[in-house]
């Protein structure tokens, strides 16, 4: 299987991250920062713990990068690194505060203004992380994972250290849980079926 010339790029900057060149961790952290940012930011559905766990990732990387043998598995060992740390914000957060649930409230229909906002991509978005957060941490990070990270259900096992069936089941669970929430409320059903 020949590699994809992002991940022969990736191999070259990890190679010379590891030969102590400077740019190349810059150049490698401007190609990853945006994406494990958006990971985090769907997983927390919060900026700053999304901007917080980025840039703890990416000190992890700096000082771990010697650790990795195989640079063709950068990309799961990456969003290994970032889930990690994307648990310990979780874990954190809940134990600053027991009123702070691990589910996030659907808004109602009254709350917006105009109901064309509902169809805004922004307001969408807002609810697909809210859908999100109501399911569990294990499904929720193998639907951000390969739904919008776009990694092969291999790349999502070796990041998260179980089986490929094991990644297989979380999303198929995931994806049905997200649909019941979505029937339960009969505006989400109209705003994403029409």
């Amino acid at each position: 299987m020949s590699e994809k010339p992002s991940e022969v790029m990736d191999a070259e900057l990890i190679m010379d991250c590891k030969l102590g060149k400077r740019g190349a961790y810059n150049t490698l952290m401007d190609r990853w920062y945006q994406r494990v940012y958006n990971y985090a930011l769907r997983y927390t559905g919060d900026h700053h713990s999304a901007e917080h766990i980025a840039q703890t990732t990416f000190i992890q990387v700096y000082r771990k990068i010697d650790h990795l043998k195989d640079t063709r598995k950068f990309k799961s060992w990456i969003y290994s690194i970032a889930t990690n740390f994307c648990h310990s914000e979780s874990r954190k957060k809940s134990a600053k505060s027991k009123l702070v649930t691990t589910t996030l409230e659907l808004p109602q229909v009254a709350d917006f203004n105009h109901p064309e906002k509902i169809y805004n991509q922004e307001e969408r978005g807002t609810v697909l992380r809210q859908i999100l957060g109501q399911i569990s941490p294990e499904q929720r990070q193998v639907i951000i994972m390969k739904e919008y990270e776009g990694l092969k259900f291999r790349e999502i096992a070796d990041a998260l250290k179980i089986s490929e069936n094991t990644v297989k089941a979380r999303l198929y669970y995931g994806l049905d849980a997200m649909k019941k929430i979505v029937n339960k409320n009969q505006w989400l059903k109209e705003m994403y079926y029409e």
